[in-house]
């Protein structure tokens, strides 16, 4: 295949761009050629033979919106040049990125719905920016269902994404789940007795959270609140406390001496195996990378509705669970209820933990790319683009 991905950025260091990299790589491996048409690709894909890269890169000066306008017209120049010249048997763009048809459309969040939510920017900032955070919002939701609509078949990453998808009118038939996948080698499990608990006290439980505390999105309010009835816990919060409100709410329910925030880190593979638990209750998430590290680093997890990666939870055999699902992200109380349950529990998060890394590695990078892949096969086979078949190569299992 001769395959176009149309992108902003091609990179590990962000979901969309390593999703789009790990394609790339797995395109490549398996023989096949790739053009990426995107502002950023990772150097290391450059070295590789079978890949171009068409720069387009709108001036940073600009804001956002502009810039993604600048880039959605360049980039869909080249691929009707692309297409005329018969350089390319398949486009793949994610979202609307583009005014040029998709003929997959990579789907890893719908503004539509985002627009919506109690804790979008606009609602939760109180100065000027509100305004264009909801007008970029707004944009995109009504450019993203012009996309949909011309794309020939759509990845979701999640079912939570499929479902927000089908209440915009997109046929059931057109959209294939495809979860996002994980770095099990980046991503792995420590024994017990030798984590280091984050230098806090051997004896003591530590969960960790993870994200943006800048806003409430990611909720550390609703595990704030639920820790001052859970005093065994200790918890590490990896995120830049830079205009974050949460250190001085820890203070004033007086659980400072149990929360240990450690600001901005690139060592998440290091801090996950030397903790007990991930606490995650995020009011939206399309399908959170950060929820499927932890379960590579095998420990339990304890997630909400709206993480995007429930499926992948409650999908494992009730007696092998990997984690515990909130039916509400707000509630306190069921918060503390599951918490102080898993403290008093050891045997069940161990448990919980070796049941988390069979997950993750059901859902590695090389596994999704491969689903990729076989989706744009299908789609090429069945419109008839090829005058032959493809003839699918047989997928080789990554030694782990």
């Amino acid at each position: 295949m001769k395959i176009c991905i149309v992108t902003h950025r091609v990179v590990k260091g962000e979901g969309q761009g390593r999703v789009n990299y790990e394609v790339v790589v797995e395109a490549l491996r398996q023989g096949h050629e790739v053009i990426m048409v995107a502002n950023e690709v990772d150097p290391q894909l450059l070295e590789k033979e079978g890949i171009t890269w068409i720069k387009v890169f709108p001036s940073v000066k600009l804001p956002q919106l502009i810039r993604y306008q600048i880039f959605a017209f360049e980039s869909a120049i080249h691929i009707r040049k692309l297409r005329k010249t018969k350089q390319v048997d398949l486009v793949m763009v994610n979202g609307f990125i583009t005014w040029a048809k998709g003929d997959i459309n990579a789907v890893h969040f719908v503004h539509s719905t985002w627009i919506k939510s109690p804790v979008h920017s606009f609602r939760v900032h109180r100065s000027w920016k509100r305004w264009y955070f909801g007008l970029y919002t707004l944009v995109n939701a009504y450019l993203e269902r012009y996309a949909f609509r011309k794309s020939g078949k759509i990845i979701a990453v999640s079912e939570k994404v499929k479902n927000e998808l089908i209440k915009l009118g997109i046929e059931h038939d057109k959209v294939q789940v495809i979860h996002n996948g994980v770095d099990v080698r980046e991503f792995y499990p420590t024994e017990a007795g030798k984590k280091s608990k984050m230098d806090i006290d051997p004896s003591r439980v530590v969960g960790l959270f993870a994200g943006d505390i800048s806003s409430p999105r990611k909720n550390l309010d609703t595990v704030l609140k639920s820790m001052v009835s859970v005093p065994q816990l200790s918890l590490v919060v990896a995120g830049s406390t830079n205009r974050s409100i949460y250190p001085q709410m820890a203070k004033d329910l007086n659980i400072e001496d149990q929360v240990h925030f450690l600001g901005y880190r690139k060592d998440m593979g290091h801090i996950m195996r030397n903790v007990d638990l991930f606490i995650f209750p995020s009011r939206y998430e399309a399908c959170s990378l950060v929820v499927l590290e932890a379960l590579a680093s095998g420990i339990p997890v304890v997630i909400t509705e709206e993480s995007g990666v429930t499926e992948i939870i409650k999908g494992s055999n009730e007696k092998d669970q990997a984690g515990i699902v909130l039916e509400d992200p707000n509630d306190v109380t069921q918060l503390t209820t599951i918490l102080n349950y898993l403290i008093e529990d050891k045997a069940c998060l161990t448990e919980m933990g070796q049941s988390s890394r069979k997950v993750a590695l059901l859902n590695d990078w090389r596994k999704m790319s491969l689903k990729y892949l076989e989706c744009y096969e299908d789609y090429l086979n069945q419109t008839g683009s090829f005058t032959e078949k493809i003839k699918r190569k047989q997928s080789i299992e990554v030694e782990l």
